[in-house]
Parts: C-alpha cells; structure tokens; sequence
C-alpha cells in the first residue's frame, strides 16, 4: 500500500488546533489506516501469486505492474501521480497561438535587427 505523506508527519497533533487545521494536519491515531484506493490491487485479493512482471512506459511518470498466478492483474502504477500528462481539458488552440506569435515575434525582430544594422553601416 501506498501511505500518504500526512500520514507521516511526525507533527501530528492529538488535539488538532486552528493553526494545526491550516498546515492541514491529520490528527494523530496509533494505527495507519490507508484508504483502499491506495493499493495498487484497489483492494482486491490477488490468489496464488506466482510472480510479478514491471516495466517502465513511455511516460516518466507511469510504471506497469503485471501479477501472475491463480489471477492476472495488470495495472498502470503511477505513485507521483500524472505530473507529465496533458489534461483532457488542455488548450492546443492558446498553445498554436502563442507558439505563431512568438515565431512572429522573431521574424519582425530579426527584420528589425537587419535594418538597423544596415542604417549603421551607411553611417
């Protein structure tokens, strides 16, 4: 299981208070409970394993997990989460945008630049 890094905080506070509330401190309990979600199986029981098989992907981020035996499971292992992905919601158009005027920008600086040095050598 994957446990979360407030988990680990050794300033847990038992009595959490306001300023305790806004690091966003976990009250402290003796035991470790991880939410389900943290597993890589997402809970469920895997029967009889006889090996796992891990790999890396194209993406830094993302790892891939075979598990063989009784079951197979495969899964996508990503415990920094997708910090190298675009999101599905991401803007190509603003991106072309930009992208077109900076190379704009260069070309009219560049004709900007010639000129002034041509006007300095006819000085």
């Amino acid at each position: 299981a994957c446990i979360p890094k407030q988990l680990l905080d050794p300033r847990r506070p038992t009595v959490p208070t306001a300023s305790d509330k806004y690091e966003q401190l976990i009250p402290y309990t003796p035991q470790l409970i991880t939410p389900p979600v943290s597993y890589i199986t997402y809970n469920e029981t895997l029967q009889d394993i006889s090996g796992m098989i891990t790999s890396s992907s194209g993406l830094e981020s993302t790892s891939l997990l075979f598990v063989y035996g009784t079951d197979l499971y495969f899964a996508r292992v990503t415990p920094a989460k997708t910090f190298d992905m675009l999101n599905e919601d991401f803007d190509y158009y603003l991106i072309g945008l930009v992208l077109l005027a900076l190379c704009f920008g260069t070309i009219a600086t560049q004709a900007l630049a010639d000129n002034k040095a041509l006007n300095k050598k006819w000085k």
